[in-house]
């Protein structure tokens, strides 16, 4: 079949490989080098289309991508954890993609009623910036698999995210693959479009060699030592919160830390809710963890559930938290600001009343935290960010703006099963890592546990399901600051600006 029919007769055909090529890109197949094609057959699939068509070309391939990336997770987390009955675990799982392979039709759309095919490709980067970004916020937002993460263990490639953000680093993808689909689509005067491909790739192999510098001019500026351990327990998520096994899980923390403690480490870290009981009401075993911690003169950061009485309501709370103990006592805690609808709570649960939260620990909604301030260990200021919160840029800045200099994210992935989820959710790190100029120390229930370094490097990794622990010794630069830390999101709000510009610009030469 030559190109030219495939291109004319098969759109739906072209979109669908796009969608394979992108579930290629991502764990567990991780062929990050695809990401700078994957797109192209999508694109010419929707250029020289009716709008119609551009939607359902789109849609195909957004849909073939989610279910390949996410569906083996979240019906992983639905029947297994949730007791939804399959067939309905289905469609609400179908319903899902549907929605996030949404983003992918508007694109396609977008692309068909722009302007002339050749030239219409060319806004792709400006309109996966901005789509990606409304994906990460509407409804929440949903910042998983974004094009840029499959560049997570690049550290050369994302450097870029210190400046322009993760958009900075698809933005680039998207640019390869326009300009390749750009080519092709003007292959008929090949000799005069060749220049925007040959453009977009040295741009591309420009930000590598530029990422390396960059990442040497970290690593010169030196920095405080800071020394961590992470214990995964690897505890069954079956057994997690039953009262019969608290003794056990507590007994397999206890045993690691002390082996770790030998090494002297600044701060041991347990992962989310790695404690199951009320820290706060539990006096026997808050005792026991204070004079545990004294004994091997270490400070202790571990998740747990916290419970208070609301000042306003009299009503009783419950928080998602995280507690750093010391030798001297309790340092404080932080309250997960970011919660899982339907694992934590339930969103609309007037109109959902017949639906139940995953998440058992508790009787009753868990409420948000509001306070990004970071809490102290020795002299150093530490973030903490709880799960699938480390998705979100903006959370991770609001700590780096408020002093922290180091980011801690504990986590439980147990939900996830052996898919390829932990990897995924995993591959924000070196991009909050890069952002805001922070090590990052990652303790996962069941793994993937894990160091990242101030300059997105993945330095060390714990396997999935198994029961170790891990030290290592990070070095934090003496500014933390970067262009991301300062100004946010203003490449992406400048790429809608430039989208709306060019969008202007498209609808007067059709006119």
């Amino acid at each position: 079949m030559s190109l030219t029919l495939l291109v004319n007769r098969h759109p739906l055909r072209l979109a669908a490989l796009s969608g394979l090529l992108l579930v290629l890109i991502f764990p567990p197949f991780g062929l990050s080098l695809l990401a700078w094609v994957a797109l192209v057959p999508l694109m010419l699939a929707v250029a020289r289309r009716d709008g119609l068509t551009a939607f359902k070309a789109g849609f195909l391939c957004g849909f073939i991508c989610f279910c390949g990336v996410m569906m083996p997770w979240i019906m992983n987390v639905l029947t297994v954890y949730g007791h939804v009955w399959y067939p309905l675990a289905v469609f609400f799982a179908i319903l899902l993609m549907a929605y996030l392979a949404l983003y992918f039709a508007l694109y396609g759309w977008a692309v068909s009623v722009f302007g002339p095919a050749p030239e219409a490709v060319m806004v792709s980067p400006l309109l996966f910036v901005l789509l990606e970004y409304v994906r990460s916020y509407f409804l929440g937002g949903l910042p998983w698999a974004l094009i840029a993460h499959s560049q997570a263990e690049q550290p050369a490639v994302i450097q870029l995210s210190a400046y322009a953000g993760t958009a900075g680093v698809t933005f680039l993808i998207v640019l390869v693959n326009a300009s390749i689909a750009f080519l092709i689509l003007k292959r008929q005067q090949w000799k005069k479009a060749a220049a925007v491909p040959l453009f977009a790739i040295l741009l591309a192999t420009a930000n590598v060699f530029w990422g390396w510098h960059h990442i040497r001019s970290v690593e010169e500026m030196g920095g405080e030592e800071f020394t961590a351990s992470v214990v995964q327990g690897n505890i069954d998520q079956g057994r997690k919160w039953d009262a019969a096994y608290t003794g056990q899980t507590i007994a397999a923390y206890y045993g690691m830390t002390r082996t770790e403690a030998r090494g002297k480490p600044d701060l041991v870290v347990w992962p989310e809710t790695a404690v199951p009981f009320f820290f706060d009401r539990n006096t026997v075993q808050r005792d026991r963890l204070l004079n545990f911690s004294k004994e091997i003169a270490t400070p202790i950061l571990f998740g747990g559930m916290g419970v208070e009485q609301s000042p306003e309501t009299g009503k009783t709370e419950f928080f998602n938290r995280a507690y750093i103990v010391t030798p001297a006592g309790v340092k404080g805690h932080y309250d997960k600001m970011h919660l899982v609808p339907f694992g934590e709570y339930v969103p609309f649960h007037r109109f959902l009343f017949f639906v139940d939260r995953i998440t058992d620990a508790v009787e009753g909604d868990i409420q948000a935290g509001n306070s990004a301030q970071p809490l102290m260990v020795g002299s150093i200021p530490v973030g903490i960010q709880i799960c699938y919160e480390i998705k979100y840029p903006g959370l991770t800045r609001r700590f780096a703006q408020n002093g922290a200099r180091i980011m801690v994210n504990i986590t439980n992935d147990a939900w996830f099963g052996r898919s390829g989820a932990s990897a995924q959710h995993m591959a924000s790190l070196p991009f909050r890592a890069v952002e805001n100029r922070v090590p990052i120390i990652r303790a996962a229930n069941t793994g993937i546990s894990s160091f990242v370094t101030a300059t997105g490097k993945i330095i060390a990794t714990t396997p999935l399901f198994k029961k170790t622990s891990l030290a290592r010794k990070l070095t934090i630069p003496p500014s933390a600051g970067t262009f991301y830390t300062r100004f946010g999101d203003v490449f992406t709000f400048l790429c809608a600006l430039a989208l709306v510009a060019a969008f202007r610009a498209g609808r007067k030469d059709k006119a």
